[in-house]
């Protein structure tokens, strides 16, 4: 049991310390960031209680330290969305869970693809609400001024979510002193 409890300290903390040290690192790369996989990996790898938890306090203590936190009511909207990434996440984990197989790659930029467009949609909406007159007009405006950046985003989450996300699912599952699967094949590695 306290072996147990151990594994899900550490695997907490390092998630927590993906997004936080991600964000702080990439930040000068507007929507290139490590939040939104943290946010995923949470989902998929710690018990509910705890996705929430290591969520907003990643996002809370990112925004503290780049002076981000409380200065203005898109927050609402930022936070919201990452709380969604997670619920979404939580609501498919079994349809994207899966061994080390190029199959779980795809669930891994698929998932990225559409927790992201998910997010913008839902930011870019509080973006409109927020800051422009609400006509029909300005929230097609919102939506076309946001696309450059939806697009990076997008890549940015494709890049994420398959070269650092499936990386960390797999050695946080498997670890590597355990049994991986390889395309049906057992193959076990020692530790030195």
């Amino acid at each position: 049991m306290e072996r147990n409890y151990k594994r899900l300290i550490a695997t907490a903390s390092a998630v927590f310390i993906l997004g936080f040290v991600g964000r702080i690192v990439l930040h000068d790369y507007s929507n290139f960031e490590t939040i939104m996989v943290a946010t995923f990996l949470s989902a998929l790898v710690l018990p509910r209680n705890w996705t929430f938890i290591v969520t907003i306090s990643m996002i809370v203590a990112s925004d503290i330290y780049l002076g981000y936190f409380g200065g203005s009511k898109i927050i609402l909207f930022t936070y919201s969305g990452f709380i969604v990434v997670s619920f979404l996440t939580s609501k498919f984990k079994d349809n994207i869970h899966g061994g080390f197989k190029p199959n779980t790659v795809y669930k891994f930029g698929a998932s990225g693809i559409i927790l992201t467009l998910t997010y913008d949609i839902w930011t870019n909406f509080g973006v409109f609400l927020l800051t422009y007159n609400h006509t029909l007009e300005n929230l097609v405006l919102v939506y076309i001024l946001g696309l450059p950046f939806m697009l990076y985003h997008l890549i940015s989450s494709l890049v994420t979510f398959t070269l650092i996300g499936f990386p960390f699912y797999t050695l946080t599952l498997h670890g590597i002193g355990n049994n991986l699967d390889i395309e049906d094949e057992k193959i076990l590695y020692e530790q030195n």
